[in-house]
């Protein structure tokens, strides 16, 4: 398989913050991500109240897994974009 396509398996792999973001903490977009992994996880949680004959299949949880992963890979995103455009806007000032 090609390298390249290896490193794109999943939706996340392609996102990215643009160059143009302002520097700081995107606290709105850390705030979204974190409301949606908490649903996907408030599904998953019902799983062990449901009964037998209400419960997802084994694909629908793995699916819901993957989400709250790439939510997780999403938020770590924008929190190393906050540091680092923290720590340079720091850097210049002390020049």
């Amino acid at each position: 398989m090609n390298s390249q396509l290896q490193h794109c398996s999943q939706p996340e792999d392609l996102l990215c913050i643009s160059t143009q973001a302002p520097a700081g903490v995107p606290i709105d977009a850390v705030t979204c991500a974190v409301e949606r992994a908490q649903a996907v996880l408030c599904l998953l949680e019902d799983q062990f109240e449901a009964e037998q004959g209400q419960r997802l299949t084994n694909r629908v949880i793995l699916g819901a897994l993957w989400d709250v992963r790439g939510t997780l890979e999403q938020i770590r995103t924008l929190v190393v974009h906050a540091d680092d455009s923290t720590r340079h806007v720091a850097e210049r000032g002390r020049k």
